[in-house]
């Protein structure tokens, strides 16, 4: 088949606007649709962008409710361990605190110990750590021990300072019968030599003198006697009151040991770990054999 160029140049000559005016017109279809294309996917993506924030509004209380909830269980967690953590540390600070304070309850009751040996051991029953980071329980159990040590202490303190004042009362009265010994030795010796004097004197000088020293002295000799029953007596009750002080602060330790029984049992509760230190099981034993001494 063979092509009719003339012909076909023909047809284009004289069909040329028709031709243009369709591809004119096909073009500005073409444009036209594309404009529209461009518009829905406009008004497609700003629907969707308008559903989502919708959506993401009615969702906001929700997320922000969870993260709130969420950062406050971790800073709850994170305090918890903290809190845990300060406990194990002042927990055995505690339980060395305490045991002081028991021995000196002992040693309150040993008045061969100076007052200032025993200051230390009462300057630790100030405010401790453990009642800042402790769970209630452990805080309320240590507060009932601290009021049993407080009660003690003051009762043993006044029956120490009553027992003192005996121990100087007799004291005092040895000073004294010492002092008589001497005056009586110092009369003896004036006496003798009064009367190596009379001897050598005329009948009748250093009479009166020689009767002022028998007087003295025998004034003397019964204070001397006076003073030797009351020293007996008072070194008697001195004693009684020393050992009747020793038996009560041993029973005031006892009786404080055993009012930390709970305070042990508690920090071995808090403790947070299975492997609590002995010394919480040896205290709850050791108080356990005082109530049964007790009984």
């Amino acid at each position: 088949m063979t092509l009719d160029i003339e012909l076909i140049r023909q047809f284009l000559l004289q069909h040329a606007e028709t031709i243009l005016t369709w591809l004119v017109a096909g073009l500005v279809m073409m444009l036209l649709a594309r404009f529209e294309l461009r518009r829905a996917v406009r008004r497609s993506a700003q629907a969707m962008s308008e559903s989502v924030a919708t959506t993401v509004a009615a969702c906001v209380p929700d997320i922000a409710h969870a993260a709130q909830v969420g950062s406050a269980a971790a800073e709850g967690g994170a305090v918890q361990m903290q809190r845990a953590e300060a406990l194990r540390r002042v927990a055995l600070d505690t339980v060395a605190a305490v045991m002081a304070r028991g021995r000196w309850l002992e040693e309150v009751g040993n008045l061969r110990l100076p007052e200032d040996a025993l200051l230390p051991g009462r300057r630790g029953s100030g405010a401790d750590p453990l009642l800042v980071v402790a769970p209630q329980p452990v805080v309320q159990a240590y507060l009932a021990a601290q009021r049993t040590f407080e009660t003690m202490a003051a009762q043993l303190q006044a029956r120490r300072r009553d027992a003192l004042a005996l121990q100087d009362a007799a004291q005092a009265l040895v000073a004294e019968a010492a002092q008589i010994e001497q005056e009586t030795a110092s009369i003896v010796l004036r006496f003798e030599q009064v009367n190596a004097q009379a001897a050598q004197a005329p009948q009748g000088e250093g009479g009166d003198y020689q009767r002022f020293l028998i007087q003295k002295y025998h004034a003397l000799g019964q204070r001397e006697k006076e003073v030797a029953q009351a020293r007996t007596e008072m070194q008697a009750r001195a004693a009684h009151a020393a050992e009747a002080l020793a038996t009560e602060a041993h029973a005031a330790a006892a009786r404080y040991t055993e009012s930390l029984a709970p305070l042990m049992q508690q920090l071995r509760a808090a403790w947070g770990h299975g492997d609590s230190p002995d010394v919480f099981d040896s205290w709850v034993r050791e108080a356990g054999g005082v109530r049964e001494e007790r009984a």
